[in-house]
């Protein structure tokens, strides 16, 4: 019976110092880490403002692969919420939801709240997006309050190789994610999502050097075989005519020069300047009032021309154009820039998980014959599914 006694006794001096031990633990921990990358805060911001790209760094896709996931709220930004659900046990199911989301100052700001199966509650993601001289920074906070739950304090004690571990693997997939981002600001541009109808098309594949001057000699003779075929088939411009890139090489520029066509007098009529008022001189109006020859709306759709009554000569091709989804914007300046303009169509659409498809392509909103290169005006778009 003694032997029992100081078994209890035993058990109760370690369960004692089991609590007064557990008291003294903090009721709430935190761990913290941190990397840096060359890409700018906003493709940073952007590409963890939701998501869209979650399963491309998140720890979680890690520990499974093949982790069920159910996406609520916007796709970015406040009220984003993520629900997961493994078939591991140690993975568990939980949620993360996004609560805040700043990117006004100098630190951007991202807050998730999670809820998971382990110890606690009130558990809190936290990451500032912070550009120091030539790199971001990205620093991760995991909070969570433990209250009185004994076990949860002592968990806490582990968190560095639990929270932790997940962390640093994550932070790690995220820098690898970014490297597959073109380091191109697209702060300082508007970008829109359009749909884009199929048009009948002349085309010509072209080559040439990768050369501002031998591109432009290039689709001024190309233009010249598409209008000739236009012209001895009856057709007009349906649209502005369009370069299509095939591949930008190191020394070659491969391109599609291509013009949406339709039958002669089944468009629209093309609008006019207005003419000039009595009293101002015969001024010639204002080239903003000079429209540009099929540069109407590419949602004014023609009925399909029937390709065995197109007469074709020399490598001029028909065909019809991509018809689908685009992301797009405007570009003015010299031809130079436009490789610019697609990369930041490219990283812009990889920050928010779009899927790339086809080919990019510019409309061409001025005659390169009769306008200043540093003065022309494009339509700059990339299609995505």
């Amino acid at each position: 019976m003694v032997r029992v006694y100081e078994f209890l006794l035993a058990i109760a001096i370690v369960v004692l110092v089991f609590v007064l031990f557990g008291i003294t633990l903090p009721d709430h921990r935190s761990f913290e880490d941190s990397i840096e990358t060359n890409r700018s805060p906003r493709i940073v911001f952007d590409t963890m403002n939701g998501f869209k790209r979650f399963p491309d760094w998140n720890a979680l896709y890690l520990h499974d692969p093949k982790l069920h996931t159910v996406v609520t709220g916007p796709d970015f930004g406040v009220d984003a919420r993520l629900e997961y659900r493994s078939r591991f046990e140690d993975v568990g199911s939980g949620a993360w939801e996004l609560i805040g989301s700043d990117d006004a100052g100098k630190v951007r700001k991202l807050r998730f709240l999670v809820e998971n199966d382990a110890f606690g509650k009130n558990k809190s993601m936290s990451f500032e997006i912070e550009r120091k001289g030539k790199t971001t920074e990205v620093r991760q906070r995991y909070r969570v309050d433990y209250g009185w739950n004994l076990l949860g304090r002592y968990a806490g004690m582990y968190l560095a190789r639990t929270v932790g571990d997940d962390m640093d693997k994550g932070l790690k997939s995220l820098a690898a994610l970014f490297a597959t981002i073109p380091n191109m600001d697209y702060s300082g541009i508007t970008i829109e999502s359009v749909q884009i109808p199929a048009q009948d098309i002349l085309f010509i594949p072209t080559s040439s050097e990768r050369n501002i001057n031998a591109v432009e000699n290039a689709m001024i003779n190309q233009l010249k075989w598409l209008r000739q075929v236009m012209a001895k088939n009856d057709l007009e411009p349906a649209g502005p005519y369009r370069l299509i890139t095939t591949n930008f090489g190191g020394d070659a520029y491969d391109f599609d020069i291509a013009y949406p066509v339709r039958k002669k007098g089944t468009g629209p009529a093309p609008k006019v300047a207005e003419p000039v008022a009595d009293g101002d001189d015969g001024a010639e109006p204002a080239e903003d009032e000079v429209e540009i020859p099929g540069a109407e709306d590419m949602a004014v759709v023609a009925v399909p021309l029937d390709p065995a009554t197109i007469t074709l000569e020399g490598e001029v091709r028909f065909g019809r154009s991509y018809q689908g989804r685009a992301l797009k914007t405007t570009y003015t300046g010299h031809p130079a820039g436009l490789p610019v303009a697609r990369d930041q169509l490219r990283a812009y659409a990889l920050t928010r998980g779009e899927v790339l498809q086809d080919r990019a392509f510019e409309e061409y909103l001025n005659d390169i014959e009769d306008t200043s290169v540093e003065d022309t005006t494009f339509n700059v778009y990339w299609p995505v599914k």
